[in-house]
């Protein structure tokens, strides 16, 4: 047995199929039909599930402008 990290998983959301949530072995991903799971639901054939947006925090507005810069002549 040996263990893996997948280049395309970014904080559980593929890259290679944009907006699905990473599940190694869906269409599209690159392990599709070259690997064997040792659980047989994983070896079927399996649609991309789409991932939920993340909540956009706001952004701090800032409170003063930022100062001039000033030349050294």
């Amino acid at each position: 047995m040996s263990a893996w990290s997948c280049p395309h998983d970014l904080n559980g959301i593929c890259q290679r199929v944009r907006g699905a949530l990473c599940s190694p072995g869906m269409r599209g991903c690159e392990l599709e039909g070259k690997v064997r799971f040792a659980l047989d639901e994983l070896n079927a054939p399996r649609k991309p599930v789409k991932a939920r947006p993340t909540e956009a925090k706001p952004e701090p507005k800032p409170s003063a402008p930022a100062p001039r810069r000033r030349l050294p002549f």
